[in-house]
């Protein structure tokens, strides 16, 4: 199977360096493509525990990129914050898929085609190959962090993974 490229917004790098996971999306995407304004979302300040390691990742692990003004992102702007905006210009640039959790982002990037990724997804396909076995604690620890994942999504995700119980 070939790995995706992806653009990653914010929540997605926020719930998986709260879980010291990051590492997982270099195992499931080809490339990581993250906008500069997802960067300083995720890293303006410092004293948050997951800010040095999502800056150290994007250094070595994803392409970073400059802020757009695209129509996309004009279109965008207006209703989905900066992150998002441009996340979804630039993966529309570049023709590959979007990581992204928030719902409205999620609801634009379907409206353009993009193909969606989302946190759970990353977890399911680190399990089937191999790079955890199993999906649960990491989903409890994001939700300990704070990481909204509805109760519904959850139990879907822990089905899939076969460790509903």
């Amino acid at each position: 199977m070939t790995r995706p490229v992806v653009v990653a917004d914010s929540g997605p790098l926020i719930a998986l360096a709260g879980c010291d996971q990051l590492e997982l999306l270099s195992a499931v995407f080809s490339a990581l493509h993250v906008p500069q304004a997802v960067l300083d979302e995720t890293t303006a300040d410092p004293a948050r525990r997951w800010a040095a390691n999502i800056s150290a990742f994007a250094r070595t692990q994803a392409q970073v990129h400059p802020s757009r003004a695209d129509e996309i992102y004009i279109s965008v702007a207006a209703y989905l914050d900066e992150g998002e905006a441009q996340a979804l210009s630039l993966a529309h640039a570049l023709g590959c898929g979007v990581l992204m959790d928030e719902r409205r982002g999620r609801e634009a990037a379907r409206r353009q085609g993009l193909p969606l990724f989302g946190v759970l997804g990353v977890l399911l396909q680190a399990r089937r190959i191999g790079r955890i076995t199993r999906i649960a604690p990491l989903l409890e620890q994001m939700q300990s962090n704070g990481y909204r994942i509805s109760q519904a999504l959850a139990e879907e995700a822990l089905r899939l993974a076969g460790e509903a119980g």
